[in-house]
């Protein structure tokens, strides 16, 4: 009881995201939203002026949640806003949703993960983190490695959040690149066709 009261505002951040989870994974099928490009983009464009905020949020969610493919969000910023906003407002969402998932896992995910695995393993697992540190933090560049499993692996290890955060805030110019061109490109080969 004293976690709760500690951490209540923590974990009513936790509950906001799950319910939206939860909601999500439910109601996927009856919208048609989240199942495939065309409906996703839809969506977004529905919001106008916000639409830029709406991506953001919906990358944000999804790195977090993990719901829908993380590829969906990215190429369709590209195929709406075009590869240079396209671009920004991904790595804004990407970045933005590996420091929660970081934070989340940092703050509620070892008292959960020694519970799963027992002390001496999460031991195990911080030094072998701490030895190829820079190797993990190297795959956050190219986008098919799962960017929310490995934000809350190293949220779980000693690296530091600054460490971390420069890492990822980097690496993922890359990555996002990478997607938005290809959005960019699907969008020019669709309106000439």
């Amino acid at each position: 009881m004293k976690f709760v009261t500690k951490h209540k505002y923590d974990l009513l951040i936790v509950l906001v995201f799950l319910a939206l989870a939860v909601f999500l994974i439910i109601f996927r099928d009856k919208f048609g939203v989240l199942s495939d490009r065309e409906s996703f983009e839809r969506l977004i464009r529905s919001f106008g002026f916000f639409a830029p905020l709406a991506i953001i949020a919906a990358i944000v969610i999804e790195v977090v949640l993990a719901p829908i493919p993380g590829f969906i969000p990215a190429i369709t910023a590209g195929f709406i806003f075009g590869a240079f906003y396209g671009s920004i407002y991904t790595y804004t969402g990407n970045v933005l949703g590996s420091f929660l998932v970081f934070w989340l896992s940092r703050k509620f995910g070892r008292v959960i993960a020694e519970k799963l695995f027992g002390e001496e393993k999460l031991k195990n697992y911080e030094r072998l983190i701490s030895r190829r540190e820079n190797f993990l933090l190297f795959l956050y560049i190219f986008p098919i490695f799962p960017i929310d499993i490995i934000s809350g692996a190293f949220g779980l290890s000693g690296i530091s959040f600054k460490k971390f955060a420069l890492a990822v805030s980097i690496g993922f110019i890359t990555h996002v690149l990478i997607l938005n061109l290809f959005g960019d490109w699907l969008a020019r080969i669709y309106f000439m066709i």
